[in-house]
């Protein structure tokens, strides 16, 4: 075949005529976008003017050839559209799957011509997502690849020798799909699945990919693709007519596909590119662009999601039961299942992983909301899933349910949640076919809801499952958490509070106020007695609380011990809520509940539990710093008696002069190996030591020296860390009555993805001894090193306005600041700075970084070691950390 084809050289101006058609042919895709047109209209629109134009180029790139060229490849090679192009779903900047197919007789001549027109391709602009194969090559690579032959369901020719194409997607669908069609879906689910957990494996991530997410277009692909094995057709109407797929279902994924499929294409169109992950500035952008109006409780840019999330979980429930029904499990297992199947009640039949109901009983069980109900209190009790058939028979029977819950479907209710095991799989199940919805009708509410932060990593619905199935998940934990969770003798309260505990949200008033009021109307409806009423509905009311008081508060203040207890009343109400905010939490997003937050929340109940229990010794404040001190001394381990007896008197003077935050809140070891450092330093020594925790990625700094020494060390220390690119993620400061500083910072180092190394250890010890002798301008390092950082939000996202509370009445001891501000690198610092030019001694600080607002607690004594009390000094902090903290937003935002 040498010398056959001629150089395919082509002019600067055929490339710019092509380049200048193809955003000719884009321009046009906008204006119909633009125009108000479906998405599906549009992705055809694009579909339909590529073809043409890849038609074009390569006749022109034919043309070039000579004519025994040209006719040897008219005659044995074809263009096949494949994967979005063969289906006619382009959007604007996608990559164009192309399948160049030869004879073998025409292998040379085809591998030079195709080289030579995918690089006219690439120069005009087009990503091509090629492959270039024989007929028989291509065959082999789709029994082996579930991919590439998922992406042959859709497969047309789009030039060339069309009896080669015919003849290949004859032979494709006979010895690829018909006579192996469980094997193609089987491994079509399986790539699905793996794409699907690489996405998130949530169909209601708060950034969605539109295309790959769960419940996004793929699912709509696998469907088809799976339906095109079974049925002989991949078209949803044709899947519908053929009996794959019901009226209802066909209607919602094509309705989800339109308004997909124009989501992803205004995502290319407004990037210029490939883009289909629907970030928050575009949901923003999305909410504004169609007119979405907000409400008192709820975003524009939340309603718009919502919308979004309702189709895909549509997409995501139709796929999950189209692929159960034609799933046959191997021979095998369809042996062990019929082995193992077993009646009970004369009707339900449990097998190992479904519970089944014989035809001729269906209607009479899943007819009434006694009958479900009872169905699946029977599946969770065995611990097995309801067979798919019986959920869309179910789906289809609950609309014609009567308002009320009769006393018996109450309690069969009540029954389910009082299980577990299964639990969280059988509510999704009830949620999926709206019987969770009928017997709390509140859930309709959170449907799809969505919080526009960066704190939740889920909708409401979706969290509220995932809080149950973590509380569930308590059973097997070793720890305070599980063990407070087994000891709870009524657990069907606790996971009916989990169901509603959000489901406030979304409306003007607090939700959980409006939580508590749902919670008491729905107790009504299923019938409980009023001590539960009110057990339920104050768990609702107070589930944010030891969240706060832990994160916020000095829990070792008798005070705050005694207002919470008092509110929570007795210790199982205590345990509920106790696993409630442990579940809670670890539903927010992997790593909210972590090992710090968990130490502090527990604390607090432990010591609330003490108190309930009727040990109220907790609150006498002397017998616990007693209690604490002799602990302390117990650690003294010196084997010469009389240097032990020395030693444990200048131990106790030192401790008299700690104050009661640090020994209480403080392990006695530490307290222990705290004294031996300040007992050995010299008087002008920093002592510093870092601990480095794996679980967390984080790093304790821990400072020991003399306020002479470190004079202004909070603001200094919180300046210093910052600067160099660490997150303070919680402050602990102690400052003895004789002088001794020992502050403890736990900080996330972004300059090390894992352990800390010891020359950066050594190289911020270095920096922070600097900054406390007055070496270092603490404020020209921050304003020097944090002007580029990227640490922190790059715009407000909640919107909430800056607010600085100052609470005299929580502490006998201090004035206690809450501030409310947006995450900022350096807004720690500013805050400290700000209170040290004051005058105002920080005397304990609980720092909270994990919201896209910070909520940062300060403890603040005057310099006299008493709480502030002057309402025109209070007043005057107030004003100055408000103008502060709002002068270093506005530069910060002007960066």
């Amino acid at each position: 075949m040498s010398g056959i084809l001629p150089s395919l050289e082509y002019s600067a101006g055929r490339v710019a005529a092509r380049k200048g058609r193809l955003e000719e042919l884009r321009a046009r895709v906008r204006e119909r976008y633009e125009l108000g047109a479906t998405g599906l209209q549009v992705a055809a629109l694009q579909s339909s003017l590529l073809d043409e134009w890849i038609a074009g180029i390569l006749e022109e790139s034919l043309d070039d050839c000579g004519a025994e060229q040209q006719a040897i490849l008219r005659r044995h090679l074809t263009v096949v559209a494949v994967g979005g192009t063969g289906r006619g779903e382009l959007a604007p900047y996608s990559d164009c799957d192309l399948l160049f197919l030869y004879a073998s007789s025409a292998e040379t001549a085809a591998a030079e011509w195709v080289s030579a027109v995918v690089r006219e391709f690439w120069d005009c602009g087009l990503k091509l997502g090629h492959s270039v194969r024989t007929p028989a090559d291509a065959l082999r690579m789709a029994r082996q690849d579930a991919h590439f032959a998922t992406s042959l369901t859709d497969a047309r020719r789009l030039w060339g020798a069309e009896p080669l194409a015919v003849d290949f997607l004859r032979k494709f669908g006979r010895s690829v799909i018909g006579s192996r069609r469980r094997t193609f879906a089987t491994e079509a689910i399986a790539a699905r699945e793996a794409e699907r957990q690489q996405f998130g494996g949530s169909t209601q991530q708060l950034e969605p990919d539109v295309k790959c997410s769960p419940g996004g277009l793929r699912d709509i692909h696998l469907i088809r693709w799976v339906g095109f094995a079974f049925y002989g057709a991949s078209d949803l109407n044709s899947l519908k007519l053929r009996g794959g797929l019901s009226p209802d279902e066909a209607l919602a994924l094509i309705s989800a596909s339109d308004y997909l499929t124009q989501i992803r294409i205004g995502l290319h169109l407004t990037a210029g590119k490939q883009q289909d992950v629907l970030t928050r500035d575009e949901q923003l952008r999305f909410a504004r662009e169609r007119g979405v109006t907000g409400t008192a409780g709820q975003r524009p840019v939340e309603r718009f999601m919502q919308e979004f999330f309702r189709h895909t979980t549509a997409v995501s429930g139709i796929c999950r039961r189209f692929l159960e029904r034609h799933q046959r499990p191997p021979l095998a297992r369809q042996l062990l299942d019929f082995v193992m199947t077993y009646r009970i009640d004369d009707i339900y039949r449990v097998g190992p992983e479904y519970l089944h109901v014989p035809h001729r009983f269906r209607a009479r069980v899943c007819g009434s909301p006694e009958g479900v109900l009872k169905l699946y209190l029977a599946a969770a009790r065995y611990r097995v899933k309801l067979a798919p058939q019986l959920e869309e028979l179910i789906a289809q029977k609950v609309i014609t349910f009567p308002a009320d819950l009769s006393a018996e479907a109450s309690r069969a209710f009540l029954g389910i949640l009082g299980t577990t095991g299964i639990l969280g799989a059988i509510l999704r199940s009830m949620y999926a076919t709206g019987v969770l919805e009928y017997v709390l009708p509140p859930l309709r509410h959170i449907r799809c809801l969505l919080q526009f932060n960066q704190y939740h990593q889920y909708t409401v619905d979706e969290h509220t499952l995932r809080a149950v199935e973590a509380a569930e998940s308590f059973e097997a934990d070793a720890g305070p958490v599980g063990q407070a969770y087994r000891a709870i003798r009524h657990k069907d309260l606790l996971h009916l509070s989990l169901l509603l505990h959000d489901a406030g949200k979304g409306f003007e008033e607090d939700h959980c106020v409006v939580g508590w009021r749902l919670a008491q109307d729905l107790t009504v409806r299923l019938g409980l007695p009023e001590h539960q009423r009110e057990l339920v509905s104050g768990l609702i009311l107070q589930h944010l609380q030891m969240t706060n008081l832990g994160l916020r508060r000095d829990t070792s203040d008798p005070e705050v011990l005694l207002r919470f207890s008092h509110d929570i009343g007795s210790a199982e109400a205590l345990r509920m809520l106790y696993v409630h905010t442990a579940a809670d939490m670890s539903a927010v997003g992997p790593g909210v509940w972590n090992e710090w937050k968990s130490e502090l929340v527990t604390s607090l109940y432990e010591r609330s539990l003490l108190w309930l229990s009727g040990k109220s010794y907790l609150f006498d404040e002397p017998t616990r710093l007693e209690r604490a001190r002799n602990e302390v001394l117990e650690c003294v381990a010196e084997t010469d008696e009389k240097l032990r007896q020395a030693l444990v008197r200048v131990w106790q003077d030192r401790l008299k002069l700690f104050p009661p935050h640090y020994l209480l809140a403080t392990p006695p070891e530490r307290i222990a190996a705290d004294l031996r450092i300040v007992c050995s330093r010299a008087p002008e020594e920093i002592h510093i030591e870092s601990r480095y925790e794996p679980e967390t990625s984080t790093i304790e700094y821990r400072i020991i020296t003399d306020e002479r020494v470190g004079s202004g060390c909070f603001h200094k220390l919180t300046g210093t860390l910052t600067a160099k690119r660490m997150e303070i993620l919680s402050a602990q400061i102690c400052t003895s009555q004789d002088g001794v500083i020992i502050d403890a910072y736990r900080v996330k180092d972004f300059d090390h993805s894992g352990e800390v190394p010891q020359f950066r250890i050594d190289e911020v010890s270095d920096l922070i001894r600097s900054a406390l002798r007055g070496d270092l301008d603490v404020y020209a390092l921050f304003q020097a090193r944090t002007r580029f950082q990227p640490l922190g939000l790059q715009g407000p996202v909640s919107n909430l306005p800056l607010r600085v509370v100052i609470d005299n009445e929580s502490s006998d001891r201090y004035t206690v600041i809450d501030v409310f501000a947006h995450d900022r690198p350096g807004l720690l610092y500013t805050i400290a700075r700000a209170l040290f030019s004051l005058d105002a001694s920080v005397v304990l600080a609980k720092i909270s970084t994990h919201f896209d607002q910070v909520v940062d607690v300060f403890y603040i004594a005057e310099a006299n070691g008493g709480k502030v009390r002057q309402s025109l000094r209070l007043k005057l902090i107030r004003d100055t950390l408000i103008g502060e903290i709002a002068a270093f937003e506005e530069r910060f935002a002007g960066r």
